[in-house]
């Protein structure tokens, strides 16, 4: 993929009429430059085409900036189908003015790992030999480099892995380059979600009844895997509003949890959340963290197109003893395929309390 070097009297019309392509897609391909994105002396990219780069459709994906090089990893989609082989591009551009020399100890180039939980699960170079001679390349100013790797959803020993979050890594090889990545954010879906968002025929009326599966948390592949919820940093607990179970987020205090679960939706209709929530303060300390109760709504390809997401404090959420807490989406917008209810438990520094969620409900209200 082409850059450009931005120079005096360069517009975006007159780049794009140059380059022979919508003005659009450079506003779509070069985002992360926020207000200065037009400065003389910035290297832009020239998008193929609209949405996708490198033949791959540019659905779910990240990217970073460091010392004049922009990291890009995409996925393709976010929610990853049970046992379905996904494919990972990784690509970096040299945006600065600035030959750049790489060195590498062996033949390898890149390397893409898979992480759960902070551990590494899969690496694409496992099982691979490389020749040990090693070698340099000079990345020129407005030269990019791209690469790509298949993904079977197994991990390093050969077996699927469960649903969950993940996080898909990419970085170059060479010693200059090797300390920096970019990480994408994906989760592999729990086959009963699958079936009931992406292969099950959608009725058109309005559900009354909970659409979530497993709503009480009664249900756990093991103490911190509820069934079918994706779960980050979470356990069962005996603590519960009602039943045997409830999630308890926030076990290591200091890190973020999460707790999700993607539904199927309609556009134009309305959705209400209830959930039952309560802090566990821990030998009388004041919480410090924040409660994001999110909607984040998909179309049929996977990319988000709308959110809703208040947050609960502390002060909102009452010292061990449920509350009961409730909110509405709104209108969901046109093209609406599924959307993903998500609690996310945001801690600040010195935290020391968990947060307890059960009998989450999810309804269609009009």
């Amino acid at each position: 993929m082409a850059t450009h070097l931005i120079r005096t009297g360069d517009t975006p019309t007159r780049i794009a009429r140059r380059y022979g392509v919508p003005e659009r897609w450079l506003y779509r391909a070069n985002t992360y430059y926020g207000d200065d994105y037009f400065k003389t002396g910035r290297r832009i990219y020239i998008p193929d085409y609209e949405y996708d780069y490198y033949d791959y459709p540019r659905q779910w994906g990240r990217y970073r900036y460091y010392d004049g090089i922009r990291y890009e990893i995409i996925t393709g989609r976010k929610h990853f189908r049970p046992r379905k082989k996904t494919r990972v591009i990784f690509s970096y551009c040299n945006l600065s003015d600035t030959p750049r020399r790489l060195r590498y100890d062996d033949a390898r180039l890149y390397d893409f790992v898979t992480l759960h939980r902070g551990r590494d699960v899969w690496r694409w170079s496992d099982g691979y030999k490389y020749g040990r001679d090693r070698h340099s390349m000079l990345l020129q100013p407005g030269e990019c480099r791209t690469y790509n790797a298949d993904w079977d959803l197994r991990d390093r020993w050969g077996s699927y892995v469960k649903h969950g979050p993940y996080i898909l890594r990419a970085h170059d090889w060479s010693k200059e380059l090797r300390p920096y990545y970019v990480d994408a954010d994906v989760e592999v879906l729990d086959p009963e979600v699958y079936q009931k968002v992406y292969l099950s025929t959608h009725n058109t009326h309005c559900p009354k009844t909970n659409m979530l599966i497993n709503p009480g948390l009664e249900d756990w592949l093991d103490s911190d895997t509820p069934r079918a919820w994706s779960a980050l940093n979470l356990q069962r607990t005996t603590r519960a509003h009602s039943g045997s179970y409830a999630a308890q987020l926030g076990v290591k205090p200091l890190n973020q949890s999460v707790l999700s679960q993607l539904v199927g939706a309609k556009p134009g209709r309305t959705y209400r959340v209830v959930f039952w929530a309560m802090e566990h303060v821990n030998g009388g300390n004041n919480g410090t963290f924040e409660l994001e109760a999110a909607v984040y709504v998909f179309d049929q390809e996977g990319r988000q197109i709308g959110r809703v997401d208040p947050v609960y404090t502390p002060g909102e959420l009452p010292d061990n003893n449920y509350r009961e807490f409730s909110f509405k989406t709104g209108t969901l917008p046109a093209d609406t395929h599924s959307m993903e209810l998500r609690f996310v438990f945001r801690p600040r520094s010195g935290n020391r309390n968990r947060l307890y969620i059960d009998d989450v409900e999810l309804t269609c209200v009009g």
